[in-house]
């Protein structure tokens, strides 16, 4: 017998829950891995020298993580594009990469060279998460794409607890043993997630239309251009993933500013953490009344109810009640979109949608965190316009798709 995904029935059908449970371990393996290494170089990046110090240095590393993009996004995405058994060689190979990457940095957390293997964690990193999101729905089976929004409500639940328990264990590590000691936990964590990835199910698209040749036989299904609704989403994403860029990094300078150490920056990350768990368990509920647009246009309005609420009033208590709302919305955004690119492009081209969608976010959330790092911004007036600017982007997501809605009866 199956097992229903979640251990439910998901809109009267059975789903197949076993290759989905295998790909939930790997995500969560995954996300603690990176919470680790997000902690480890915290502590050598940023709060091991004075806020003057720490600034060109977290900007260099910002500005390396969105070189590589121009160059992965493509070859991802033709990799992802209508192949048998290509994600899981892609998630098998992110993870091993990254635990060569983190036991190399152990003993580089002083040199330059940490740059670059910082910069090669990232990019295999988002790797990861692009081939979980297009795997998805091939582990789902065709006849079941309507539960899309209940499974990856499931595994955004999987990939928060995973990365709010390596955050704590991060901070405990690294106050008892120092970086050194949570950059050989990340690496033992991306072992294990190789060996897991290893064990996922070999995918078959069924029923998927085979990519079209132009003339020079080259495939063009990737060339499909999105879905308007896909891109009024992809634009409220990159919208919030900004502003959780910017406030994240603003938030981060203003409690240095005030004498917090990694303690408190860990506080942060783990309130952002454990926003996304609440968001990822209530949010497949909401999704019934609201649906994927629904879900965009809420996480807009609460990062941008928040920032405006934090004006003012940062602390670290603030501060990370503002980290746990920004979470919710943030995993708000993730859910809606990722559940309709995987409904609305068709498979042959989804792999390229979704690694252009992924540099677009990236790109979206180093120039927010940019921002305050090469910038001493006013916290309250930056707070104050980045509430304004994710209520404007609310506004004109919803009218988009008001005039999306009015041109459909026109169409064949």
């Amino acid at each position: 017998m199956r097992e229903a995904v979640g251990g439910r029935v998901l809109g009267g059908r059975l789903a197949a829950g076993r290759p989905l449970d295998r790909l939930a371990w790997v995500h969560a393996t995954s996300t603690f891995g990176d919470a680790l290494v997000a902690v480890a170089l915290a502590g050598t990046l940023f709060f091991a020298v004075p806020v003057a110090a720490a600034r060109p240095r977290v900007a260099l590393y910002l500005l390396l993580t969105v070189a590589p993009f121009a160059v992965v996004a493509p070859l991802l995405g033709r990799l992802l594009d209508g192949r048998t058994g290509a994600g899981r060689l892609a998630l098998a190979t992110a993870m091993a990469l990254r635990a060569a990457l983190a036991a190399l940095a152990v003993t580089r957390t002083e040199s330059l060279l940490l740059y670059p293997l910082a910069f090669g964690l990232l990019v295999c990193s988002r790797a990861h998460g692009i081939s979980r999101t297009a795997m998805v729905p091939e582990l789902l089976g065709p006849d079941d794409q309507r539960d899309l929004v209940a499974v990856n409500g499931r595994m955004a639940r999987v990939a928060a607890l995973g990365g709010t328990a390596g955050a704590l264990l991060g901070v405990g590590l690294d106050r008892l043993l120092g970086g050194g000691a949570v950059l050989w936990a990340a690496a033992l964590a991306f072992t294990a997630g190789g060996v897991l990835a290893l064990g996922l199910p070999h995918t078959r698209r069924r029923g998927a239309p085979s990519a079209r040749r132009d003339p020079m036989g080259r495939r063009t299904a990737r060339l499909v251009r999105p879905p308007g609704r896909v891109r009024l989403a992809r634009t409220a994403n990159a919208t919030v993933r900004a502003v959780g860029g910017f406030s994240l990094f603003l938030l981060a300078f203003e409690l240095r500013r005030q004498g917090v150490g990694t303690a408190g920056l860990g506080l942060l990350l783990a309130a952002v953490g454990v926003g996304g768990v609440v968001g990822a368990f209530l949010l497949p509920r909401a999704a019934r009344l609201v649906r994927e647009d629904g879900l965009l246009a809420g996480g807009l309005l609460l990062c941008g109810t928040t920032a405006g609420l934090l004006a003012g009033r940062v602390g670290v208590a603030a501060a990370a009640a503002g980290g746990l709302a920004m979470g919710a919305g943030i995993a708000a955004a993730r859910l809606g979109f990722e559940s309709l690119v995987q409904r609305e492009v068709p498979p042959p081209a989804r792999g390229t949608a979704i690694t252009r969608a992924e540099t677009t976010f990236q790109l979206a959330w180093v120039a927010g965190a940019v921002l305050p790092v090469a910038l001493a911004l006013p916290t309250t007036l930056a707070l104050v316009a980045a509430a304004v600017a994710c209520l404007l982007a609310a506004g004109t997501y919803t009218t988009g798709l008001l005039r999306l809605g009015r041109r459909r009866p026109a169409g064949p």
